[in-house]
């Protein structure tokens, strides 16, 4: 799962299709987002050891690119929650979850 800090740069990454550090880091700071750019840098050399983002070498830097859909990764993260909270709580979680999403609709 990602982190909130995650969440955010990929969420520009995919928006952008690719981006450098640079490119993302004055995405949030223009959006009000006061980040250290060694953060963000931090964030996305993570990502790339995680396999979430790949990455071509583009001047002194690098240029990012997500490795899968966002629909894809959000499935991936939802299946592994429910899995979990079923193998905890079992039946009475999944009938909790379809519960609550009949009440959201």
């Amino acid at each position: 799962m990602f982190s909130p800090l995650e969440a955010e740069v990929m969420r520009v990454v995919w928006e952008k299709k690719s981006a450098t550090v640079r490119e993302v880091w004055l995405e949030m700071r223009s959006q009000g987002k006061r980040l250290a750019y060694t953060t963000v840098m931090t964030v996305m050399v993570r990502l790339y050891e995680k396999g979430i983002l790949s990455r071509v070498k583009e001047g002194k830097g690098y240029r990012y690119f997500p490795n899968h859909p966002r629909e894809a990764l959000l499935k991936r993260f939802v299946d592994a929650i429910v899995d979990r909270i079923v193998a905890v709580f079992g039946e009475p979680a999944v009938s909790y979850l379809a519960e609550v999403v009949r009440r959201r609709r």
